[in-house]
């Protein structure tokens, strides 16, 4: 059996330190042998002579230890996976409910508004208040804004209809006026108490075709009724 030579087994101790394994046998590896006394010892660097038989062994480049055992390879920011943040918390209403309820108190607004258009219309009035009108336009320069007598006599209290217990007499007098008649001319009702009214300033112009009949009547009655 063809012995090992020494400098293959230092090769192979070193080869299986470097990847971490046990030594031959589990034990320890022999000591190398000391060179023979007298001998010199190959200098670094130099080439190990080939051992007897003349066949060099085959020289094995050294393994480095961090070739031995490689690192783990570290997975880069591309692989890992990417972080999903969780979804923000959902109320559960849809984001148009938001607008639609700010705009529906405008929306019954409008609506209510539609069903029941504004009158355009002027307002009916009565015929008081139509008389009330023409009164305060045409007869309250003379007899006062309320009827209580200026340089006409007084209307109001009942006045009116003393002296004209019949409207369609007062209606006449309006008609003509007083301008026409003398001063110290009688008219209205004989049987008035404190007897008739007289014509002290003839300046009552007569209202027909001033007026209309309408507005009259209605002026009429309201110093018949409306006068208090």
């Amino acid at each position: 059996m063809a012995q090992v030579p020494e400098y293959l087994l230092e090769r192979s101790r070193e080869r299986r330190a470097a990847l971490g394994l046990p030594p031959f046998g589990g034990g320890e590896a022999p000591a190398p042998s000391a060179p023979a006394e007298g001998a010199e010892a190959p200098a670094a660097g130099a080439e190990t002579p080939p051992p007897a038989g003349g066949v060099p062994a085959p020289t094995e480049a050294p393994v480095p230890a961090a070739a031995a055992e490689a690192p783990a390879p570290v997975a880069t920011e591309a692989e890992v996976a990417p972080y999903l943040a969780p979804p923000a918390a959902r109320s559960g209403i849809p984001a148009w409910v938001v607008p639609v309820l700010a705009l529906l108190p405008i929306w019954a607004f409008a609506y209510v508004g539609a069903l029941n258009p504004p009158s355009t219309a002027a307002p009916v009035l009565t015929p008081i208040q139509q008389g009330a009108q023409t009164f305060a336009k045409t007869c309250s320069p003379c007899h006062g804004a309320t009827g209580g007598g200026g340089v006409g006599p007084k209307l109001a209290g009942g006045e009116a209809k003393l002296t004209f217990p019949n409207a369609a007499d007062q209606i006449a007098w309006v008609d003509s006026g007083s301008i026409s008649k003398a001063k110290g001319t009688p008219y209205g009702d004989p049987s008035r108490p404190g007897g008739q009214h007289v014509v002290h300033v003839a300046g009552m112009p007569p209202f027909k075709g001033t007026l209309t009949d309408a507005q009259i009547q209605n002026v009429v009655t309201y110093e018949r009724d409306g006068l208090k």
